[in-house]
């Protein structure tokens, strides 16, 4: 699940990255039409002493463009920082600690509830794989305080012992095994 977690994480920087990926590549599409039309002007030039002064007013437009660019990548590279209690001046520090907790704690939830439905789907297709019963179905949830939790509905007679499926969905899930329920579903037959 960690690395489920640190796949969406990522997932949602990559978003953002994209966004400024694209602004990014468009300003360098820019500078670049800015060079060749500048390399375009400078052959327009007169072959004279005056040459060396058009240079410099286009080398100081190319420059201009490149800080103004810098400046706009700059802004967009903001740093919030979480608001705090502050007592004669400075943070405090147990505030401070909290927050981050806090924060820590709703990133986790969120990056769970994104990634949940994917890893149910990838765990019933494991577990349908080695049962080679369709129908397996895997509930995940997270209960306050309690941790993780997983269910598993067996449909049929799944031809491998119980505990071994514990075990297995809880080694996939990096759980202990005692966290991982398996009902059954269906009617066993006495005698076998």
């Amino acid at each position: 699940m960690r690395r489920a977690v640190r796949r969406v994480r990522f997932g949602l920087f990559e978003r953002v990255s994209q966004r400024r990926c694209f602004f990014i590549k468009e300003a360098l599409k820019s500078l670049l039409a800015l060079i060749l039309l500048a390399g375009f002007c400078e052959l327009l030039l007169p072959e004279d002493g005056m040459r060396k002064y058009g240079r410099m007013v286009v080398g100081l437009i190319v420059l201009f463009f490149l800080v103004n660019l810098v400046m706009r990548v700059g802004q967009d590279f903001t740093l919030a920082l979480p608001e705090v209690s502050v007592a004669g001046g400075r943070a405090d520090p147990a505030a401070l600690v909290a927050e981050g907790v806090n924060l820590r704690q709703r990133g986790e939830e969120q990056a769970a509830a994104l990634t949940a439905p994917a890893v149910q789907a990838k765990v019933e297709e494991l577990l349908q794989t080695i049962t080679g019963t369709a129908g397996v179905q895997v509930e995940i949830s997270t209960a306050a305080g309690q941790g993780q939790r997983v269910r598993v509905v067996l449909p049929a007679d799944p031809g491998v012992p119980v505990e071994v499926l514990k075990r297995t969905v809880a080694a996939v899930l990096a759980m202990a095994p005692d966290q991982v329920e398996v009902k059954k579903e269906f009617a066993e037959e006495e005698g076998s």
